[in-house]
């Protein structure tokens, strides 16, 4: 008998003890999912879906459920402010424009026209100072409360 073959057999009964717990955990859990489809089959089929190595997973209606309002898929609907012509992400606003809606509330400074769900194109945009004026702007709003 060879040293090599020798540890290669020490090396094999040490992986077959430590994935030994493993295997058969494994085991168990194949045939519970098993028993899930024979079930799933039994009361109508189709409520599972399952690809190469996915567990099952529901298949579930998607974000907008039956009488969920909101725009089909590919309804590109353009930005509520003048001259934006990227399409709207959130409450009729772009990524941008929402996020300076955002903050206009948040500092009540909010403009009538900014509405939320305007119309496309109806909104006026508002240029916002920056640096020290913007600073200075945002600290007398907030003294008039």
């Amino acid at each position: 008998m060879s040293v090599d073959k020798v540890l290669r057999d020490m090396v094999r009964d040490e992986v077959q003890r430590a994935m030994g717990p493993m295997a058969a955990a494994i085991s168990e859990l194949q045939a519970q999912g098993a028993i899930i489809a024979r079930l799933a089959g039994a009361f109508g089929g189709g409520a599972f879906k399952r690809g190469p190595g996915r567990p099952p997973k529901l298949l579930t209606a998607g974000r907008r459920g039956p009488g969920r309002p909101g725009r089909k898929a590919g309804e590109a609907r353009p930005c509520a402010l003048k001259g934006c012509r990227r399409s709207a992400r959130s409450k009729g606003y772009c990524s941008a424009h929402y996020q300076k809606f955002r903050m206009l509330a948040k500092t009540d400074r909010l403009p009538a026209d900014w509405v939320e769900n305007a119309a496309p194109g109806s909104v006026k945009n508002l240029v916002l100072p920056r640096g020290r004026a913007g600073a200075k702007a945002l600290a007398e709003s907030r003294k008039k409360k």
